[in-house]
């Protein structure tokens, strides 16, 4: 994924390459996969790639784009199952604040 596209180009391409190849990114040193996500314009001014929690929307994290925020629905770490971004953020409370390669 490349963060300095817009949200909207980003999201046709996670609903384009699903369920192959799919649309990866790196956090912690493993891949990422997001299966499910949502565009949002935005209006924070944070680091293209952070992580960011999204206080006024039903989905509770995403992603800085270029010119907005892709919304989280749901992701695979590495080595893992798919699960949603609740489950996920339970179970790694880091994510949120880091920056995606």
């Amino acid at each position: 994924m490349n963060w300095n596209s817009t949200a909207l180009e980003l999201w046709r391409r996670v609903r384009a390459f699903d369920p192959w190849p799919g649309c990866f990114t790196w956090w912690a040193g493993k891949r990422l996969k997001i299966n499910r996500a949502v565009p949002f314009d935005g209006s924070i001014s944070e680091q293209v790639g952070k992580v960011v929690a999204l206080s006024d929307h039903a989905i509770p994290i995403g992603i800085m784009t270029r010119d907005g925020i892709l919304g989280l629905i749901e992701v695979q770490l590495e080595g893992k199952k798919s699960m949603s971004i609740d489950e996920f953020i339970r179970g790694h409370r880091d994510f949120l604040g880091s920056v995606l390669d």
